[in-house]
C-alpha cells in the first residue's frame, strides 16, 4: 500500500508538471495590436528627436505617427503628435502651420477625446510662456487629481515658473505640491521605462528657480543638480544649457565667482547649439561682469 501511495503521488506530480509546461508554452494573451505598439514607439521617437532639436527628423516621425494612429482609430496618440508638430512650427515661426496643427488637435479633442484637453492646454501654456504672458499661463496651468501624474507635474511646473516670474521670492504652495509629486515620479522613473525623465528634470528646474529667487540657495542647488543629472544622462541638452545657466546664477549669488564662470561657460557652449535668446542675453551680461572682476 505504501508503494501505491508513493507511486500515485509521483504520477500526480508528473501531471502537474505537464500542466505547468503546457501553460508556459501557450502564447501570451494579446493586450493590444502590434500596430499600436509600433505607433507608440514612433511617437516616443518623435518626442525624443524634438527634445534634441532635430526638427526635420522629428517632423517626419510625428507625421508617420499620425498616419499609424489613424489606421487603428487611436485618437489620443494623434493629439500628442499634432501638439508636437505645432510646437515645432511655432519654434520655427511658421504661425500659419502652427494654427493648422492646433486646429486639428482641438478638433479631435472636441469631437472625439474631451478628456485629452490637457494636451491642448499644455501646448497653449508653452506658447504663452514663450511670449512671456505669465499671468495667462498661470491661469491655464491648473492641476487636477484626474490627470496622470506626469501631466500633473507638468502643470505644476509651469504654474510654479509663472508664479516665480510674477511674484519672485514669495512662498508658494505649488512648490510643496510639485516637490511631493516629483519625489513619487522619481520612483516611477526607476521602474517604468516609458516614464519621461524630462518631466522630472523640468520640475527640478522649476523648483530650483523658485528657491533661488527666494534666496534659499542650498535647496536651489540641490534641485538644479538633479535637473542637470537628468538632462545630461538622457541627452536633453537644450534644457541642460538652461540648467547650467541657473547653477551659475546660484553660484554667482553666493559669491562664488569662479564656479559661476565655469557653469556660465558650459551653458554658453550648449546654448550656441540649442538657442535660448532670453537666457543667453542674461548669461552674457553676467559673464562679462564676472570676467571684469576676476583676474
Amino acid at each position: 500500500m505504501k508503494y501505491r501511495i508513493v507511486n500515485s503521488c509521483s504520477v500526480a506530480a508528473i501531471l502537474l508538471l505537464l500542466l505547468w509546461l503546457s501553460a508556459c508554452s501557450r502564447p501570451q494573451k494579446v493586450v493590444q495590436p502590434q500596430a499600436r505598439v509600433s505607433a507608440d514607439a514612433t511617437l516616443r521617437l518623435a518626442q525624443n528627436l524634438e527634445t534634441r532639436h532635430r526638427w526635420t527628423d522629428s517632423i517626419q516621425s510625428y507625421e508617420s505617427t499620425v498616419m499609424q494612429y489613424q489606421r487603428i482609430g487611436e485618437i489620443r496618440g494623434q493629439i500628442y503628435a499634432y501638439a508636437g508638430l505645432a510646437r515645432i512650427a511655432f519654434i520655427n515661426d511658421d504661425l500659419a502651420l502652427f494654427a493648422d496643427y492646433r486646429d486639428k488637435l482641438q478638433y479631435l479633442i472636441k469631437n472625439a477625446d474631451p478628456s485629452g484637453k490637457y494636451i491642448g492646454d499644455l501646448l497653449d501654456i508653452y506658447v504663452l510662456e514663450s511670449r512671456r504672458q505669465y499671468q495667462e499661463a498661470l491661469n491655464l496651468a491648473q492641476d487636477s487629481y484626474e490627470y496622470p501624474i506626469q501631466i500633473r507635474i507638468q502643470m505644476l511646473s509651469h504654474r510654479l515658473q509663472a508664479e516665480s516670474y510674477l511674484n519672485p521670492g514669495y512662498p508658494s504652495p505649488t512648490y510643496d505640491d510639485l516637490k511631493r509629486l516629483a519625489s513619487r515620479y522619481r520612483g516611477i522613473l526607476k521602474k517604468d521605462l516609458s516614464a519621461d525623465p524630462s518631466v522630472l528634470a523640468s520640475a527640478e528646474y522649476a523648483m530650483s528657480y523658485h528657491t533661488f529667487l527666494a534666496k534659499n540657495y542650498p535647496a536651489a542647488m540641490t534641485h538644479v543638480d538633479q535637473a542637470i543629472d537628468l538632462d545630461y544622462r538622457y541627452e536633453n541638452f537644450g534644457a541642460l544649457g538652461a540648467s547650467y545657466w541657473l547653477r551659475g546664477s546660484i553660484h554667482n549669488a553666493m559669491g562664488e565667482a569662479q564656479s559661476a564662470i565655469a557653469n556660465y561657460v558650459k551653458a554658453k557652449d550648449i546654448l550656441l547649439h540649442f538657442p535660448n535668446p532670453l537666457i543667453l542675453d542674461q548669461l552674457n551680461t553676467a559673464l562679462e561682469k564676472l570676467q571684469e572682476i576676476e583676474p
